[in-house]
């Protein structure tokens, strides 16, 4: 661990993953999921019997390829997967939009295919992938810049989930459970069935580190991901007490802001506070929370704390973080404690 010896703020915002909750049964676990539903059951690929990426490749393309929304992750993976099959003619695309339709015209296209997800997984290189997407701006712009262009009639990943976007589709489906799925949606799930492995989400931070941060500090969260998603896990892990305020992807989405690494979440979140602190931090486990956070500097005194936990390679990722110019570096979100005294 490495840091200043004083940390002179009143305010301190909390990413969720790696920082409050272990997602790696959750969020990265239904990235793995569905990459590897959507080639099986979408395009209609041979199904395998390992496993087509692991967590640590998830986690390294996420980190490293500076990613901060987990729709957007899957939505690279496959991607880069479809780039990899050999060329595929377009076929016509379904006059009605709906979710059997859209596999029906991906399997008429893919039908014809000679390649396994063991073929796949024997080519990957989700290292270079990552080293490719980061080297191109990062997150999905960097992903579509740096893939090829052959096959990409082949991803249906934009527009509304209940509609046209298959790969979030899965993802919310596997994530939610399809109880839960039909509850959020108003549509039964398709192509998952069960509990959703949102269940599998742990804590990270001891509570008593937020009772001793909140005593001098506000407390607040930011997330991209959907309200309804950050409140559940915050109450399953007992964590929702603890903080004055949250901002959600709907928060972002209702101010016509966009989501992080833009700064306005965090400047909200630091304006929500009571009282408003004049000078806030911010702790995220990306490379791109550090990027959002220094941009939030631009507006109001920031501080940009990078957190390693959840890093399947840790000296890696710091240099990444001293890449992007973070502040402050932090083993563990539980060593914040140590860091304010």
């Amino acid at each position: 661990m490495s840091y200043k010896p004083k940390l002179q703020i009143e305010g301190l915002i909390f990413a969720v993953d790696d920082v409050l909750v272990d997602v790696s049964g959750s969020y990265r676990e239904v990235v793995r999921r569905t990459v590897q539903l959507y080639l099986e059951q979408a395009i209609g690929l041979p199904a395998a019997q390992e496993p087509l990426l692991t967590l640590d490749e998830v986690a390294l393309l996420q980190k490293m390829g500076r990613f901060v929304n987990y729709w957007d992750l899957a939505t690279a993976l496959a991607l880069y997967f479809i780039e990899m099959l050999p060329p595929v003619p377009v076929p016509t695309f379904p006059s009605r939009l709906h979710v059997p339709a859209i596999i029906a015209y991906l399997q008429l296209a893919g039908g014809r295919l000679k390649i396994s997800l063991e073929t796949l997984r024997e080519q990957k290189n989700i290292a270079q992938l990552a080293q490719d997407i980061a080297a191109a701006g990062g997150g999905i712009d960097g992903a579509n810049t740096a893939l090829p262009k052959m096959n990409r009639h082949l991803l249906v990943a934009s527009g509304n989930l209940t509609k046209t976007n298959l790969v979030n589709r899965i993802f919310q489906e596997l994530y939610l459970g399809a109880h839960v799925f039909e509850q959020v949606y108003q549509q039964p799930a398709v192509l998952v069935q069960g509990t959703g492995y949102r269940e599998r989400e742990t804590r990270l931070i001891k509570p008593e580190v937020l009772t001793h941060l909140g005593r001098t500090l506000g407390l607040g969260v930011v997330s991209n991901r959907p309200r309804l998603e950050v409140e559940w896990t915050l109450k399953m892990t007992q964590l929702e007490p603890y903080f004055q305020t949250v901002i959600t992807l709907d928060e972002i989405t209702e101010a016509g802001a966009n989501p992080l690494p833009d700064p306005w979440a965090l400047v909200e979140a630091a304006r929500r506070l009571q009282p408003t602190p004049a000078r806030s931090a911010y702790i995220g486990a990306n490379p791109a929370d550090v990027i959002a956070a220094r941009a939030a500097h631009q507006i109001a005194p920031f501080t940009a704390i990078a957190c390693l936990a959840g890093a399947p390679d840790k000296e890696a990722l710091r240099a990444e973080f001293e890449a992007a110019k973070a502040q402050i570096i932090l083993g563990h979100p539980n060593n914040l404690r140590e860091l304010v005294e």
